[in-house]
């Protein structure tokens, strides 16, 4: 199986370890990476709607751009704190590189052990060129080559760079929901939260029954199609 997650704004470099592994699509990042270093500082900050604050330290981020620390403890957002690398045995940082991938917008996809650098790229920001359709094709056919069940933990942004037309490999989507009131809602946070600790489960447990998995007391209710919902009741969150 192959366990998806989405990247994280938040990151900090952390000195390897192990033994990189080669980025999947290091030509086509090539592209993107340069197109991203030709923007100056006003582009940044017209294209990525952000702050002067953030657009220096984005602009930095390029002009500064070293692959050197291993994605699986670059990230560091909800869902990679509740993953919690830095906690796994040995055995199981290899058994999560063998299986999680991390979308991009600058990889395409991103292995643990690879070796990146900090950047600051989302699907929407405006390229001379569509991110999205840059890497859907390409995405959705390594899946369909490399043969394996998905189970997607991503972002809606993200999983869009699923062509689930042309996608010949089971695919197993995960949602979390909050109950108060018999109304279901997603709390951006918390689902977070329970990606990384369902994609931690998973690791740990060696793949047991999705519908077994128990995690930030989110439980399986139920499942269409191959949508599976987990859901935490209001009286048990903090």
């Amino acid at each position: 199986m192959i366990i998806l997650l989405s990247p994280t704004k938040k990151q900090k470099l952390v000195k390897n370890r192990f033994v990189d592994t080669p980025l999947l699509f290091d030509d086509k990042k090539k592209h993107v990476l340069e197109t991203a270093q030709s923007l100056s500082f006003e582009d940044i900050k017209t294209n990525f709607k952000i702050s002067d604050n953030l657009s220096q330290t984005t602009l930095d981020y390029y002009q500064d751009y070293k692959e050197h620390s291993p994605a699986i403890f670059t990230y560091t957002g909800e869902a990679f704190n509740a993953l919690s690398p830095l906690t796994l045995s040995d055995d199981e940082l290899k058994r999560a590189n063998n299986h999680i991938l991390v979308f991009s917008a600058l990889y395409g996809l991103v292995q643990p052990f690879n070796l990146i650098s900090r950047y600051r790229l989302d699907l929407i920001n405006k390229f001379d060129f569509n991110l999205k359709n840059y890497w859907t094709d390409t995405i959705t056919n390594y899946f369909n080559t490399a043969n394996r069940p998905l189970i997607n933990l991503a972002s809606d942004e993200f999983s869009e760079l699923i062509d689930t037309n042309c996608l010949s490999v089971p695919l197993h989507n995960i949602h979390f929901l909050n109950r108060k009131d018999n109304v279901c809602r997603v709390v951006s946070a918390h689902a977070k939260k329970a990606r990384g600790a369902f994609a931690r489960a998973l690791i740990q447990d060696n793949f047991p029954n999705l519908e077994d998995i128990v995690v930030e007391d989110y439980i399986f209710s139920h499942k269409e199609d191959n949508n599976y919902y987990y859901i935490k009741d209001f009286n048990e969150i903090g």
